[in-house]
């Protein structure tokens, strides 16, 4: 019987956002699009609220990939994982390893674009879901592909993974550093989270026996 292990990836597995070090790597395959990144890098940072500050990024990054194959971003996401494997959590990434010998799958339930967070995991045993981008024969159209992986999408996004590899969700763990994730940590027996007083204080009212953890980074 299939039981599962569910992580953030952003803040939860790597120390801090890894969102400018991704489009940094995008912004060097084309840096005559200087003047659109910084427009939509303008509006990521004066957005009111998470759901704006991500759809602003998803413009940012739609438009860096738009008439890009994987292929052609292939340099870019090596340059991307190269940089991100210094920002891992050692103690996120031994439960991880734990999950695993446990016999867990591990499922990382991302915000962040799955082609890039993927390619950055692709040395480990563990299913991506994330932030879709619409491709046509192959190259991207810079549009999203469905909606944002972000908050309830994220269980939603779960329960169709569920179900489509039919099977029945039995979580064992989750853990997550932002509260924008608690639905999805609700799927969990166990729930981890990695924050300071604040995220303490939004989890506890609403859940008392969450976990808080003490990490390296």
């Amino acid at each position: 019987m299939s039981i599962q292990a569910l992580y953030d990836f952003d803040g939860t597995i790597t120390s801090k956002d890894t969102t400018i070090i991704l489009l940094a790597a995008l912004f060097k395959l084309r840096p005559w699009r200087f003047l659109g990144l910084i427009w939509f890098l303008f509006r990521m940072i004066v957005a009111s609220d998470n759901h704006s500050k991500q759809e602003h990024k998803n413009k940012a990054i739609g438009y860096l990939i738009k008439d890009l194959s994987d292929m052609h971003l292939s340099g870019a996401l090596k340059d991307f994982k190269n940089k991100v494997k210094f920002l891992y959590r050692p103690s996120v990434l031994a439960s991880i390893d734990k999950a695993i010998e446990d016999g867990c799958e591990v499922m990382i339930v991302t915000a962040s674009p799955s082609f890039a967070i993927s390619y950055c995991v692709s040395d480990l045993p563990v299913i991506v879901i994330g932030t879709e981008f619409e491709k046509e024969e192959n190259i991207y159209t810079g549009l999203l592909k469905s909606q944002n992986c972000y908050g309830p999408e994220k269980v939603n996004r779960i329960n169709e993974w569920a179900t489509s590899s039919k099977i029945t969700l039995r979580v064992q763990s989750a853990w997550s550093d932002n509260f924008s994730d608690f639905d999805m940590l609700s799927l969990s027996a166990k729930r981890y989270w990695i924050g300071g007083e604040q995220l303490r204080k939004l989890v506890t009212d609403r859940d008392p026996e969450a976990n808080f953890v003490h990490t390296d980074k």
